[in-house]
C-alpha cells in the first residue's frame, strides 16, 4: 500500500518513538474524526500502534489495538492491515486467528514482513514447526529483511543446529552492507 500519510500520522509515531503515547493518541483521535477518509484509516493504525506498545503515560491495550486494526482492515482491506491483525492475534497467543489474518494478507500481497509473519508463526510451534519457520525466514532474508537472517539463526540454535545457524550469521554480516544500500532503511522492518 504505497500512498503518503498524513503529517499527523508522522508526528504520532515520533512522539510514540519517544514514549509519548498520549500525545499520540490525542494525534490518532483527531485523525479518526477526520472528513478525510485516509485521515481516519491512518488514524486507527496509530491509535492500534498506540494501544499495542503503549508508552510511559498508557498501557498497552491489546483488545483496543484488535479493534482500531479491524477497523482499518474494513477501510482498506490489503496485506498491509491484516499483517496488523496477524501480529496481535500472536501477542494475544490467538495463534489460529493470527494464521488466518496472515494467510488472507499473503492473498493480498506476499511481502518480506508476511513471510516473517508466517516464520514467527512456525517459530511459536517448535519443533514441529522448524522447517517451515526456516524456509519462510530465507525467503525474508532473500528479499531483503535482516529480520529474516535473525529468524533462522534463532530457529536453527533452537533445535541445535548450530553450525547452519553460524553460516546464516556469516552470510548476514557478508550481505548486510550490499542489503543496505540496494533497499535503505526497509531492510530493517519487522513482522
Amino acid at each position: 500500500m504505497n500512498r503518503r500519510v498524513h503529517p499527523d500520522f508522522k508526528q504520532a509515531i515520533r512522539l510514540l518513538d519517544k514514549g509519548q503515547a498520549r500525545g499520540a493518541l490525542e494525534l490518532a483521535e483527531r485523525l479518526v474524526a477526520s472528513a478525510n477518509e485516509m485521515g481516519r484509516l491512518d488514524g486507527h493504525i496509530c491509535r492500534g500502534m498506540v494501544y499495542e506498545d503503549g508508552g510511559i503515560d498508557l498501557e498497552p491495550d491489546f483488545g483496543r489495538a484488535m479493534d482500531s486494526y479491524r477497523r482499518a482492515s474494513l477501510m482498506a482491506p490489503c496485506a498491509y492491515t491484516f499483517i496488523h491483525l496477524a501480529r496481535m492475534s500472536m501477542k494475544m497467543k490467538n495463534y489460529p486467528e493470527a494464521l488466518r489474518f496472515l494467510t488472507i494478507s499473503e492473498d493480498y500481497e506476499q511481502t518480506p514482513e508476511v513471510l516473517l509473519g508466517f516464520g514467527l508463526y512456525h517459530e511459536a510451534h517448535l519443533p514441529e514447526g522448524a522447517s517451515a519457520a526456516k524456509s519462510y525466514f530465507v525467503k525474508a532474508a532473500l528479499r531483503g529483511r535482516f529480520a529474516g537472517f535473525f529468524g533462522y539463526s534463532r530457529v536453527a540454535r533452537s533445535i541445535d543446529q548450530n553450525f547452519r545457524a553460524l553460516g546464516m550469521d556469516c552470510m548476514r554480516i557478508a550481505s548486510g552492507p550490499f542489503i543496505a544500500l540496494a533497499i535503505g532503511l526497509r531492510a530493517r522492518y519487522q513482522f
